[in-house]
């Protein structure tokens, strides 16, 4: 008796899945469905970080140092309209800056932007890319007259569906307003920036000045205070000196890197610049971050 109890209680185990398993993301695709506009065409399928590689071989990469959850896959088609169809994926990511940070990296100059309150959405005639919370969003048609409409339609339910902000980092915020900042160029990056891993996590911003280009770069505030920060320079950063107390330099393939702190921050401007040209940039950089970098995000 104890023995059928014992194998029982096993398969219970094996059948229920742990509460974090859960993919909470299912019950937008199901709120979704009952609408009666949109019908599955295909079994929902979904994906963890181990085998997300199954589903987006060649991306998973790119995905996994932002701390995916879940990967939510749906086709749907319109039902007045046989033969559309249209691929949904909801990336559940380990935070709203992190949902964010996956949505930078599809963001170029030069796009189209459609405002699909409270998100931002990069849209094209058979895609659209939005975050909202800690939901990164991929929206992508099959060709065809109606394909435009059914990716803003789509989008446009999922946005209202989803739970959160749609509104970028304070940090990304503040980059928007920096002189000569290229728009479409702000990244929110958890590996090496300019190549090296030392200047990450953080955002960074290309420009281009009258007399100057090159990126924009901005540390959050690190977990120990940033006292390990210059002895990692040190050691990763090709020619890293302290000029004064306040501003330091390394030479970087690239150009000049010229960096310091603002509060918990590390800010710093990058390229073929010389300091004179540098300084203003960084000071000019230091007031946008007033109220920012007091505290760790």
């Amino acid at each position: 008796m104890k023995a059928i109890l014992l194998a029982a209680l096993m398969l219970l185990a094996i059948a229920v899945p742990p509460a974090d398993a859960a993919d909470p993301r299912r019950p937008v695709i199901d709120a979704l469905a009952a609408k009666g506009e949109w019908r599955l065409l295909e079994p929902v399928r979904s994906f963890g970080p181990d085998n997300l590689y199954e589903e987006i071989d060649g991306e998973a990469e790119l995905f996994l140092p932002y701390g995916i959850k879940h990967l939510t896959v749906a086709i749907f088609g319109r039902a007045a309209r046989p033969g559309s169809e249209v691929r949904l994926e909801l990336f559940h990511m380990a935070s709203p800056r992190d949902a964010y940070g996956i949505w930078s990296q599809y963001r170029y100059p030069d796009q189209e932007i459609l405002r699909i309150p409270p998100s931002e959405a990069v849209v094209s005639d058979t895609s659209a890319d939005f975050f909202r919370g800690e939901t990164f969003v991929r929206v992508r048609s099959k060709p065809g007259d109606g394909s435009r409409n059914d990716v803003v339609g789509i989008a446009s339910e999922i946005v209202a569906l989803l739970p959160g902000s749609g509104v970028p980092p304070e940090e990304a915020r503040a980059l928007n307003g920096l002189p000569g900042r290229i728009e479409g160029t702000i990244l929110y990056q958890k590996r090496a920036m300019l190549g090296y891993e030392c200047l990450a996590p953080g955002f960074e911003v290309k420009f281009s000045t009258g007399t100057s280009s090159g990126h924009y770069l901005l540390l959050p505030p690190a977990a120990d205070g940033g006292s390990g920060r210059k002895a990692r320079f040190a050691r990763e950063l090709p020619g890293y000196r302290e000029v004064t107390p306040a501003l330091s330099n390394a030479q970087t393939p690239s150009g000049d890197l010229w960096m310091t702190s603002v509060g918990g921050c590390l800010i710093a401007v990058a390229g073929k610049i010389s300091r004179d040209r540098a300084e203003p940039l960084l000071s000019s950089f230091a007031r946008r971050l007033q109220g920012i970098c007091r505290s760790s995000p």
